[in-house]
């Protein structure tokens, strides 16, 4: 049986995605430009890709220079590197959307992924929040040796997806209420109208109780009730 994929269904390699711009962060690179992760001609469930990136010498001192150490010896850092998915689609910029049992090491180094959101309601399958991911800990901060990247994902059948690499600089509170500022105050009418198209475009983002505080305190006496 032959299990090779015509050249005419296989996705480009580089397709014309486009990300949606981050509100927090500013692209300052393109380390890997969007990379399809499509099947390969074996035919099996778990999928898996490579990819490697170099740093320039700037690169790498803009993100050393912006590094700031956190209490417990944790390291942040403002310049960033950011892996980010999405679906392989043209029409218009993508959000983040993760590939099913995605799994992603880092020069041979596991990545947590964001854990499951709870659903929605009953009888929908959990799915993990769609979100760039800060490699910058797991990288190679040198010039001299690149890093690589692999994926693993189970294929989806009608599904493609792209990968995405960026360096990326955190934006300042300070800078944020700058450029709020600049863009001036819209009416509130036009907020709710987009908090309704959001609500209506999305099902999933239906507004559902998560979790409830209650006070065991009687009020009265202020003890603890029985």
């Amino acid at each position: 049986m032959n299990l090779q994929q015509p050249a005419s269904l296989m996705p480009p390699v580089h397709p014309d995605v486009q990300m949606k711009p981050l509100p927090f962060y500013d692209v300052l690179d393109v380390l890997i430009k969007p990379s399809s992760l499509g099947a390969s001609t074996v035919q099996r469930y778990h999928q898996e890709k490579y990819f490697i990136f170099a740093l320039t010498p700037q690169q790498v001192r803009e993100v050393c220079i912006s590094r700031d150490f956190l209490p417990c010896g944790r390291r942040d850092y403002m310049v960033q590197i950011q892996l980010r998915f999405c679906l392989s689609e043209t029409s218009c910029p993508q959000e983040d959307n993760y590939p099913n049992s995605l799994c992603v090491k880092v020069n041979g180094k596991l990545f947590p992924l964001p854990g499951y959101a709870p659903p929605p309601k009953n009888g929908v399958e959990q799915k993990r929040p769609g979100r760039p991911l800060n490699i910058t800990s797991l990288v190679r901060l040198s010039s001299a040796v690149p890093n690589q990247i692999s994926v693993v994902w189970a294929h989806e059948i009608g599904k493609t997806y792209s990968m995405s690499v960026y360096l990326v600089r955190q934006l300042t509170s300070p800078l944020l209420l700058q450029r709020l500022r600049m863009k001036g105050i819209r009416n509130p009418d036009h907020s709710r109208a987009l908090i309704k198209e959001k609500l209506t475009a999305d099902p999933d983002s239906e507004i559902a109780t998560t979790s409830l505080r209650v006070s065991l305190m009687c009020p009265p006496q202020l003890c603890c009730a029985t």
